[in-house]
């Protein structure tokens, strides 16, 4: 894995994923918003309150809104880490840039996988069990994930 960009400006790097993960994950938000829109759009439906939709479109267009209501809480958490960019972090938590031998996490939302100043980086939930077999752990920890054996490098 290369870690050459991860050098002195970790401040500058965090606001940087920050500023990709917003982005990307307002792109899903929209996304769902959109599928939504179409899926009422194809109903003709302009208030989904009064609508008479048939039982697939229902189960769709609800799952839609599921996703968007997590996806909303995630950008919620997001948002929140602009206040905390540059605080210092000896252990893996929220808001956490964690190198790994393997990979590089940001621990903010579940985000695809992103680049930011030519490393790729991804976007993970304190909510996923990749999260929770790392949180807690410090520099030269291990821990396994499925199969996965990991060594921390670096944090931040």
């Amino acid at each position: 894995m290369e870690t050459k960009n991860i050098t002195k400006n970790r401040i500058w790097l965090k606001t940087e994923m920050l500023r990709a993960c917003i982005k990307k994950h307002q792109s899903v938000i929209d996304d769902f918003k959109t599928g939504i829109k179409e899926l009422l759009d194809t109903e003709k439906v302009d208030d989904p309150e009064d609508a008479k939709l048939n039982d697939a479109t229902v189960l769709e267009i609800n799952q839609l809104v599921e996703q968007l209501r997590f996806a909303n809480e995630e950008m919620e958490t997001l948002n929140g880490l602009s206040a905390v960019g540059g605080s210092k972090h000896d252990y893996v938590k929220l808001g956490s840039v964690v190198v790994t031998d393997k990979d590089i996490f940001f621990v903010s939302a579940s985000v695809e996988r992103f680049e930011v100043a030519g490393l790729s980086v991804f976007g993970l939930s304190v909510k996923s069990p990749l999260f929770k077999a790392m949180e807690g752990l410090k520099v030269r920890d291990n821990f396994t994930y499925g199969t996965r054996n990991y060594h921390i490098i670096d944090l931040f």
